[in-house]
């Protein structure tokens, strides 16, 4: 093998990273399967430029060895490969502040973390035992969702332990772990001791941790790949320069300009073909499988001719499988007929259960559909859901509350060793970022964290919000009992970090004064002025004019203690004395100052720590959500006490609330109890299996959590729906290699009508009018509001926005509704 060759295949491993080839079983057809095919053919025109040049072993093992530090298994550039050795150095000076925040993958759009499971065996300590992973039937995601693996144990033999590892739920055989949960199942521990298998449980879950952080992935796009591969190539081009070369010779001269050459070219091949990537990866995305949730008041109270819409509507073949969820979200009865539903106030009828006239026919009869939602529930990544939604929401959003993941290793959300901490803060910092563009000028965040990234979420926020807009780092008491069995110290709370805006707007809302606050407030002197309580007369500070002698009730002359002065000066403690304003306690005490609980404000200033009593604890959280389930179907979730206080610390009626971390719901739903308007995103499986039943349940009536606190009886309306994922416009794509583009949109070809003379460009949405929602997509692409959906006199799908434009099916004008196209182009 020659030089050139050798470089070409190192170059090859490096930028393609991950193999798909050969791996039978392992893939179905993906977005990301099908990027790596196009990588593979964009690749053979590098080579086929490389092969035109001719450079020294030397110079290229020098070139493999730059290209190699900055390129990671998946071909995106940044610090991947930095030894103390190569004298990395990276930008982090600045004029405007001293200090910065640096990690390795800063300037990096975090796409997502995956593993790609494959065959594995391990062995124990002691190596008596073998435990043989097998993937044969296991299928890599197809989106941008966590592999969700179970294992299986198949068989033990001879110490030779057989772990099926798959996707299927439903397979007739021992399951290792217990349903979401990390302890193993009882049925796994009586088959090892059947067998004989004698091994710690911790040992077991090490073995069990070791399989699945085998050929951990991070995906990334990077933002500016070429500005940064130059810059890096200048600096290590001048030391390679300075310490390698001794012969200044013409030849060396010559040859070093070639590297010079060769690399700035390759530079700006894999750049072009990052920043493709990028733009796929920034353009908006079709919202689709759009579906409205109204509960029945809402409906007879906004709706035309409710009545007579009503029996329609109950008449609808599909009505039936209405009522059986109705049955099982357990808001009717069993033996629940149709006759019995007028005793029933807030049912909430989902339009996926209707035909699509009927559907038409309910949407059309409001005067203004927006006005009548209460929410918007989106299932997507988070970061194309905000990237997608961001003008619509743009500055109209009063709090964000998310709950991210801790990245503690156990909360679903796993990072590659080598970048975990980076990993998470740019995962982070960039739906920060953007986060940050729904907030009003008077607006607020509050993340929820523990003390694994605390610290370094502290600095990050600094960075996106400016450490002059922190609030608060709250601590919330999260359990109340010690935790006897931990190593060190009991964890017993959680973090909420706080940060405003702009926080010369910001002024949080006061707590509504308790009982318990007020039972502080006594009147054991009889004052006719009412309860009151006492406050200290000094204050740590020396001011000499406020040191003075005061005369005690009983004779005794004070001062105030070393060190500090009297809070009050001379001629104003005369006047608070004359007022009976100052208290001695028996007459021989250090006066206080009365403080009357009618003068002061109506309610309490929000303190820094929050304990269980006020606001909920663990415990409640999941007591919550098995009212609603009858099972523990979150592992994480927040007491609506919790949230309540949040929301009326921030926000207010009509305020709209966000969280992009929407886990099991409890931020919509407390929202919607509030009577706050409210977004959620969320891209997981309970997306459907725990918020969208929990929220039906929520304007259902069904009473949990803070409902009887707050008197919310049900009522209610939302929309839900998808985004197009960014797997899924991957899977759309197709390699093209032209003077503009490497990369191709099949469904802009399938999306637009054929040009006729003398008509404009428009988009044809009749393979996709199942899935894909226009109206919706123009409404995020524009932030225009929906007035009113309807069919009109052809029976074509129209849409009518608040600012009078009317947009019908058939009628998607690329050249008037110019957003359009940044869906199927991009710059």
């Amino acid at each position: 093998m020659s030089y050139q060759q050798a470089f070409f295949s190192k170059l090859k491993e490096c930028y393609l990273g991950v193999r798909i080839e050969g791996e039978r079983g392992l893939f179905k057809q993906s977005g990301f399967t099908n990027l790596l095919h196009i990588k593979q053919k964009y690749f053979e025109n590098i080579r086929d430029y490389l092969e035109k040049e001719e450079l020294g072993h030397l110079d290229y093992s020098k070139l493999y060895d730059f290209f190699s530090t900055y390129l990671n298994e998946t071909g995106t550039p940044f610090f991947y490969e930095t030894p103390i050795y190569k004298n990395i150095y990276a930008r982090v000076y600045s004029n405007s502040k001293d200090v910065s925040l640096f990690y390795k993958t800063q300037n990096l759009y975090y796409v997502k973390s995956d593993t790609i499971y494959k065959p594995l065996t391990l062995k124990d300590e002691k190596e008596i035992y073998s435990f043989h992973f097998l993937t044969d039937d296991f299928i890599q995601n197809a989106d941008n969702n966590k592999n969700k693996i179970i294992f299986y144990l198949q068989s033990i033999e001879d110490n030779e332990l057989n772990i099926k590892v798959i996707n299927d739920k439903n397979l007739n055989l021992v399951k290792v772990f217990k349903q979401n949960s990390s302890e193993f199942s009882e049925d796994f521990l009586k088959a090892l001791k059947k067998n004989e298998i004698i091994i710690k449980e911790e040992e077991l879950k090490s073995i069990f941790k070791s399989y699945k952080k085998q050929n951990e992935i991070d995906f990334f796009i990077h933002k500016n790949a070429k500005a940064f591969l130059k810059e890096q190539f200048d600096l290590w081009f001048c030391r390679y320069v300075l310490d390698g070369v001794t012969q200044w010779n013409e030849v060396r001269i010559k040859s070093l300009n070639k590297v010079k050459k060769i690399a700035h070219t390759l530079i700006d091949k894999i750049a072009t073909f990052e920043d493709e990537l990028k733009a796929l990866w920034l353009k908006p995305k079709f919202a689709k499988k759009t579906h409205f949730v109204f509960s029945l008041d809402v409906i007879k109270t906004h709706a035309k001719e409710s009545e007579t819409l009503l029996k329609e509507l109950f008449k609808d073949s599909n009505f039936k499988k209405q009522i059986k969820e109705w049955q099982d979200l357990k808001l009717v009865e069993e033996g629940f007929k149709l006759e019995d539903i007028k005793n029933y106030a807030f049912l909430p009828l989902d339009t996926k259960y209707l035909s699509e006239k009927n559907v038409y026919k309910l949407l059309s009869a409001f005067e203004n559909l927006d006005a009548v939602l209460n929410g918007e529930l989106v299932k997507a990544d988070n970061f194309q859901a905000l990237n997608s939604l961001l003008p619509k929401y743009q500055n109209k959003v009063d709090l964000i509350y998310i709950d991210p993941p801790y990245n503690t290793g156990n909360d679903g959300f796993i990072y590659t060793d080598k970048f975990n901490q980076s990993s998470w803060l740019s995962m982070m910092n960039n739906r920060l970022e953007l986060a940050k563009e729904f907030l009003k000028d008077k607006g607020s965040i509050f993340i929820s964290i523990d003390d694994n990234e605390q610290a370094r979420l502290k600095i990050l926020c600094d960075e996106v919000f400016g450490e002059e807009n922190f609030i608060s780092n709250v601590i919330w008491e999260k359990k109340f009992s010690p935790q006897n069995d931990a190593k060190y110290f009991s964890d017993n709370h959680d973090f909420i970090v706080s940060y405003a805006k702009n926080k010369e707007f910001w002024q949080p809302n006061l707590l509504i004064r308790t009982d318990e606050a007020n039972a502080r407030y006594k009147n054991p002197d009889n004052d006719p002025r009412g309860v009151w309580t006492s406050g200290d007369m000094s204050v740590k500070r020396m001011t000499e004019k406020d040191i003075y002698e005061i005369t005690l009730p009983s004779g005794r002359k004070i001062l105030p203690p070393q060190g500090r002065s009297w809070i009050l000066s001379k001629e104003k403690f005369e006047k608070y004395l004359k007022d009976n304003r100052i208290y001695f306690n028996g007459g021989d005490s250090v006066p206080r100052i009365k403080r009357f609980l009618s003068e002061v404000k109506d309610g309490i200033t929000p303190l820094t720590i929050w304990k269980h009593k006020e606001v909920g604890h663990n415990q409640d959280a999941a007591k919550e959500i098995l009212a609603l389930f009858d099972d523990k179907l979150f592992d994480t979730p927040k007491p609506e006490k919790l949230l309540k206080r949040i929301c009326e610390i921030a926000s207010s009626e009509e305020s709209i609330v966000l969280d992009f971390f929407a886990g099991s719901g409890t931020t919509l739903a407390t929202a919607q109890k509030l009577g706050r308007k409210w977004l959620g995103i969320e891209m997981g499986e309970h997306f459907y299996k725990v918020i969208l039943p929990r929220l039906k349940k929520v304007i259902g009536g069904f009473e949990s959590g803070i409902s009887k606190e707050c008197e919310y009886k049900g009522g209610g309306a939302f929309s839900y729906y998808e985004l197009e994922s960014y797997e899924e416009a991957l899977r759309e794509c197709e390699y093209k290699l032209d003077e503009n583009h490497i990369i191709d949109y099949k469904k802009s070809r399938k999306l637009i009508k054929t040009l006729q003379k003398g008509e404009n460009i428009t988009l044809d949405m009749s393979g996709y009018e199942a899935d894909f929602d226009p109206f919706l997509t123009l409404s995020n692409l524009y932030g225009w509001k929906i007035k009113k959906l309807y069919l009109d006199e052809k029976g074509v799908k129209t849409c009518e926005f608040e600012n009078g434009e009317i947009v019908s099916l058939n009628t998607l004008d690329l050249i008037k509704l110019e957003k359009l196209k940044t869906l199927i182009w991009w710059e």
